[in-house]
């Protein structure tokens, strides 16, 4: 099974910019090889602090055509300009939370409606085909108008269950529709195309959305699973399987598969993994808990049993024990002591550039143990 890591997951600048300086230095070849980017992070204003923000950004929306040398040139890495492969998710659920925060009066149907309004007049469907071509992209999922999910830089008023069942028909129809038009755009072929399905739809749902389809989906990204607990992941899993037989199609991604525990279940089905993949913004967002203030801390996992531990000076021995103990880690006990001792000094209100620093090569070192439970 492949593992994807995220680029733009969230967070703030200094995080980001951090990972843009240890790139070079500090991200694992096995790691850079599968990148998911996400198009909406890249050219919505999300979160709108007045209503005279447009959705789209338009120096960016101007500049930027082609978003793998965009990557390329943000890591200065040539390895992923022309080695990287490259998922691009379409980030749809930036519009959504964008629609919502200046409407939050609106109703589900108002909603939809200011949707597909934003993303005819705006040309964002056409945008996000011109990407893929000029890119170099690998696979790019499809659209859908799914619920946003609180991200870190969101507002804690942040809506997230913006639709309910009474409106699943409109946005199946809605999301067949978009298929439709992507499909058509980029020649009738799915080379590129992975068709994006909720997992929280039933088998009557999803035959429905497939009955509007202008063809029969070889590839499909599974999405809104992010909090979905072992017992409905594994529901989801059947459902789709029974319909699609995951041994039958070219591709199937999971979109934000919910942690480890959920990728251990893909793991224990018995499929195919070959053709399975996974990302997850997890690693990144425990990397970066810890606040300057110490009154939350940021989190290490550990290569054998893949738990969670937070850093703080009454820990810090044991995690580096954990560390020491795994043959093959990235870091070397050395280079993670320093990672470590960096994090304790940004949360112990003295950041700086270098434990930015350090809380990045903290992403790569949790995103590192997640692609290895991914194997």
């Amino acid at each position: 099974m492949r593992y994807f890591f995220i680029y733009s997951a969230g967070g703030g600048a200094g995080d980001w910019n951090g990972v843009k300086r240890v790139w070079n230095s500090s991200m694992p070849v096995m790691l850079k090889s599968n990148i998911l980017l996400k198009f909406g992070d890249v050219f919505f204003n999300h979160s709108p602090k007045k209503a005279s923000t447009p959705l789209v950004k338009p120096r960016v929306w101007n500049q930027v055509t082609n978003m793998r040398q965009w990557i390329s040139s943000a890591v200065n890495d040539s390895f992923v300009q022309n080695t990287s492969n490259i998922l691009l998710d379409s980030g749809t659920s930036k519009i959504v939370n964008y629609i919502v925060t200046l409407n939050p009066n609106f109703s589900e149907t108002q909603i939809i409606n200011e949707f597909l309004r934003l993303v005819s007049t705006q040309g964002i469907l056409q945008k996000y085909v011109n990407i893929i071509r000029t890119s170099n992209i690998n696979e790019a999922v499809t659209f859908d108008l799914p619920n946003p999910f609180k991200v870190r830089t969101q507002s804690t008023n942040t809506r997230t269950n913006v639709f309910s069942g009474a409106s699943s028909a409109r946005l199946i129809a809605e999301s067949a529709s978009y298929c439709n038009q992507i499909y058509a755009l980029l020649g009738n072929s799915q080379q590129k195309m992975l068709t994006t399905i909720s997992g929280k739809w039933t088998a009557a749902e999803i035959n429905r959305f497939n009955s509007l389809l202008n063809y029969s989906p070889d590839k499909i990204a599974v999405g809104a699973l992010t909090r979905a607990n072992s017992s409905d992941f594994t529901t989801a899993l059947q459902t789709i399987d029974s319909i699609y037989n995951f041994s039958a199609l070219s591709r199937v991604h999971f979109l934000g598969c919910g942690g480890i525990d959920n990728v251990d279940l893909i793991k224990a089905a018995g499929f195919n993994l070959a053709h399975i993949s996974v990302d997850n913004s997890t690693p990144y967002n425990r990397a970066i808990d810890g606040n300057t203030q110490g009154t939350s801390q940021s989190g290490y996992f550990d290569y054998s049993n893949y738990s969670l531990n937070r850093i703080s000076p009454a820990s810090i021995q044991n995690i580096l024990l954990l560390h020491s103990q795994y043959a093959n880690a990235h870091f070397t006990l050395a280079e993670m002591t320093t990672i470590l001792n960096g994090i304790l000094n940004h949360q112990n209100n003295n950041p700086g550039p270098s434990t930015y620093d350090d809380r990045a090569k903290l992403v790569i070192h949790n995103n590192d143990v997640f692609r290895k439970n991914s194997i």
